[in-house]
């Protein structure tokens, strides 16, 4: 029986030459977060509550520790709370046009938590909980639980 004899083409080489290039890039992004770990930062970063009442605002105190997720693992201290009145955008039938208006009895949250969080080349976390702006996170107290987005994201003060 006649051997039949392997031929590779020109595109047998490229498919080769992009599996190989994939395999590459893909260790270069993965490599430093597996094999270095994380570092251990502080890092504050701003939570907005929406339309919620006074009242629980009021529950939320300087100190106090919160859970970021559902199963609390995950958590900060609040440093800072502050409030404003609610606002909303609303279409004017009359004129045609949108307008912003305050809603009463209503104000959003600004919530200010400090934790502890690991940094990697690909994320910022503490324990499962994603840390970045935009993400909606789980704010949960003693009196309160709620959810929110972040809206900003820095360096501790002290830390």
């Amino acid at each position: 029986m006649a051997e039949k004899k392997v031929k590779f083409t020109v595109i047998d080489v490229l498919i080769i030459l992009i599996v190989i290039a994939v395999i590459a890039v893909g260790a270069v992004k993965l490599a430093p977060s597996l094999f270095n770990g994380a570092d251990k930062e502080k890092v504050e970063f701003t939570v907005l509550i929406t339309g919620k009442d006074e009242e629980f605002a009021d529950a939320m105190k300087v100190g106090d520790r919160a859970t970021l997720s559902l199963t609390e693992k995950d958590g900060g201290e609040i440093v800072n709370v502050e409030t404003q009145v609610a606002e909303m955008m609303v279409f004017d039938s009359i004129d045609g046009s949108y307008k912003i208006q305050q809603i009463d009895n209503k104000v959003d949250i600004y919530v200010t938590i400090e934790a502890d969080v690991k940094v990697t080349d690909l994320s910022v976390k503490t324990g499962d909980t994603d840390i970045r702006v935009g993400e909606d996170i789980p704010v949960r107290g003693k009196g309160y639980a709620t959810s929110g987005y972040i809206i900003a994201v820095n360096e501790s003060q002290e830390g």
